[in-house]
């Protein structure tokens, strides 16, 4: 009789746990920009490019259908900023960019109900252009209830990666953005670029890349072994 109430418990606890991710959101990460993510999202770019400190001070408060926390200036690779990385990494080598001066958090908070949403980022090289910056992106449904974090260590210099993520819940949207540099820098110092800003509505594609099985599948499969073993017991 005890051994077919662990049995029992078993097999319940295997179901439960085979539910968890119809009450969470699932959905894909992109690690470079391939075909399937461009093809799916708008992109906003990163502005004209345009600011030099000196004569124009173009900057901006959102784009497309982003909106920032912050200011962030307009500046272009190779002329008012380093170099930015080559494909297949990111889209271009030499986009213009958003630069958020001695900014260390900022957050995107996005219009319409993109399922999609991604941007390419590198910190600021004055700092240390031999050392990299973790940055961590935090993304939140619509519920503003977080869906998950990215976190990449991102070089200064010819080092910028992707951000991106696709929500394939039923139903769910992306609502905002949280970038986050984690590594501490001397005031002046501070600072990340972004560029590429891009989202999209619809089914989200999945990448081109087989992800390996997650823990809850890998949970699951060793409770239902588990329970195999415990009524081969029972029958025994």
């Amino acid at each position: 009789m005890r051994k077919t109430s662990i049995f029992t418990f078993i097999v319940c606890a295997t179901l439960l746990v085979l539910a968890l991710p119809a009450y969470a959101d699932s959905f894909y990460t992109y690690s470079q920009p391939f075909s399937v993510y461009q093809t799916a999202t708008t992109n906003y770019g990163g502005g004209d490019g345009l600011y030099d400190g000196v004569s124009n001070f173009d900057t901006l408060t959102s784009l497309g259908q982003f909106s920032f926390s912050a200011t962030l200036q307009e500046l272009a690779v190779g002329s008012t900023w380093g170099p930015w990385n080559d494909p297949p990494a990111v889209e271009s080598s030499t986009p213009n960019i958003l630069y958020g001066n001695d900014v260390t958090t900022l957050t995107l908070t996005l219009s319409g109900s993109p399922t999609i949403v991604g941007f390419e980022l590198e910190p600021n090289y004055d700092a240390d252009q031999f050392s990299n910056d973790s940055i961590s992106v935090a993304f939140f449904n619509e519920n503003d209830v977080l869906i998950d974090t990215i976190t990449q260590n991102v070089y200064g210099i010819d080092g910028a990666q992707l951000f991106a993520l696709g929500d394939t819940t039923l139903g769910g949207t992306i609502s905002s953005v949280v970038i986050t540099d984690n590594t501490p820098r001397p005031s002046g110092q501070e600072g990340f670029a972004i560029a590429q800003l891009s989202a999209g509505e619809g089914v989200p594609p999945p990448p081109p890349l087989v992800p390996e099985p997650g823990t809850l599948s890998l949970l699951s499969l060793g409770m239902l072994a588990l329970a195999k073993q415990a009524y081969s017991k029972v029958k025994a």
